[in-house]
């Protein structure tokens, strides 16, 4: 159904009939698996895609490895008339192959450049009309901007399972579309869908606590945040699992890059696409590289995580604005409802009402910041400090990372410091202190690194969330 849930006045719907509904039964995954291969109309795009990465998997390199991607597009995708395309699973599947090839096409010579000096150049300047104009309008049709994006191309509509008839086990999933190949980004692309198949009680959970704040009902509360924490610590749970070997990440960060980044000296021009030469503006999108998936958009906006860092530096610190606005547009809509009401209804100043709400809190808090440092220590091991890859820019979105994940730890550490711990049970009183002694053993890593950035930061194990 379009409608997730009515709670007394305040009723969210999603705005669009997309393949991407956010629902309490499947979260924020689509409605339907992703269609692995596209219909036979499309059989030369499907041969490319199929040759493009670095590694094959079946023993052989692909174009990409020799850097003959690029003139091959030039040479051999056709032309292809998407116009009287409207169904929504292909439009989809044609959305994520098309964004993969661009970002094969612009950012293959950055690849190669990176492998061989671990510098990434120059990228290529314009998309060729075979990719800008057929992806300009499947984007359009989805209310998608033509780049790739991290749900609707490189993880939650990029997967098959292996038999059909079993859920979404880390075992079970396999890619559809690859850029390097390697077993990083494997394990990435399958541990965040894995991982999604949780948020669909994550969006029940969230939007109860959003209700019961409302009614005042506290024990209903209590009882969501735990549903919340609980779910968002399967999330972490499977990504400790799956997501390993994240120093190979660089095999295949560079095609997640936005062409808003250095490489992109003024952007990319889309070749013949706009009305009356528009399309020859340089276009300066954000890439994969510079957002995150919507799960920790969601717990930015349902825990007002937005107020710890100034407005404009934390990515998802606005839905209008922020990388939530790049997102699938029921993603926007319902990620902007979660921020207004909770806004709106004071979350944190209700959570601290109650000391057993506030130990609650604490609790989803203390998954969400196991969460945000797992993606912030991915991010620092991908390409090393010390780098020439690294970029001014780079170092600076880094700070701004470090800096809120040390913010969010702070935020434990705060809540802990306002609760009358001598009112809670033996039981509630170890764990918040459990949390918080994790939470004070990121926050001096932390501070650590902001001021020596090559300091060696904390291990997950060594936390042991």
């Amino acid at each position: 159904p379009s409608q997730v849930r009515r709670l007394s006045t305040a009723t969210w719907r999603n705005p669009s009939p997309s393949e991407f509904t956010v629902s309490e039964t499947t979260g924020f995954l689509p409605r339907h698996d992703p269609l692995p291969m596209l219909p036979s109309y499309f059989e030369s795009l499907e041969e490319l895609l199929h040759e493009m990465p670095i590694s094959k998997g079946d023993g052989t390199y692909g174009l990409l490895h020799s850097g003959r991607f690029g003139e091959r597009i030039e040479r051999e995708l056709p032309h292809y008339d998407v116009g009287f395309i409207f169904d929504s699973r292909i439009l989809s599947a044609l959305y994520r192959d098309y964004t993969f090839l661009a970002s094969a096409y612009l950012l293959e010579p950055c690849d190669i450049q990176f492998r061989l000096a671990r510098n990434y150049g120059l990228a290529r300047r314009m998309l060729p009309a075979n990719i800008a104009e057929p992806l300009e309008t499947i984007a359009a049709r989805l209310n998608a901007r033509p780049y790739l994006e991290h749900s609707m191309s490189f993880t939650f509509y990029n997967y098959r399972r292996k038999d059909s008839s079993q859920p979404l086990t880390p075992d079970n999933i396999e890619p559809i579309r690859r850029f390097s190949g390697c077993d990083a980004e494997h394990s990435y692309i399958v541990g965040h869908v894995a991982a999604a198949q949780r948020t669909g009680s994550m969006v029940s959970a969230a939007l109860e606590i959003l209700g019961s704040v409302r009614t005042g009902n506290r024990s209903a509360f209590d009882k969501a945040l735990r549903q919340y924490t609980g779910a968002m610590a399967q999330v972490n749970d499977i990504l400790s699992q799956t997501l390993k070997n994240t120093s190979e990440y660089a095999s295949f960060r560079t095609f997640l890059n936005g062409c808003n980044q250095p490489m992109f000296s003024n952007g990319v021009l889309y070749e013949n696409t706009g009305p009356l030469g528009v399309g020859q503006q340089p276009r300066h999108y954000l890439g994969v590289a510079q957002s995150s998936n919507p799960i920790a958009s969601l717990g930015t906006h349902l825990f007002q995580l937005s107020n710890l860092s100034p407005r404009g530096t934390l990515p998802c610190a606005s839905a209008k604005d922020g990388v939530d606005s790049l997102r699938p547009e029921n993603y926007q809509s319902f990620l902007a409802h979660i921020n207004a009401e909770s806004r709106a209804l004071g979350v944190q100043t209700f959570a601290l009402g109650s000391p057993a709400s506030s130990v609650e809190y604490m609790a989803a808090l203390d998954q969400v910041l196991a969460y945000r440092y797992r993606q912030w220590a991915n991010l620092r091991d991908s390409i090393p400090l010390q780098s020439s890859g690294k970029s001014a820019a780079f170092r600076d979105y880094f700070d701004v990372q470090t800096r809120h994940v040390r913010d969010v730890a702070e935020l434990v550490s705060r809540t802990h410091a306002n609760t009358d711990t001598e009112l809670l049970t033996p039981e509630h009183r170890a764990h918040a202190e459990a949390m918080v002694h994790r939470a004070e053993m990121v926050r001096r890593s932390l501070n650590r690194i902001i001021t020596d950035p090559e300091t060696a930061p904390l291990a997950m194990s060594m936390i042991a969330y």
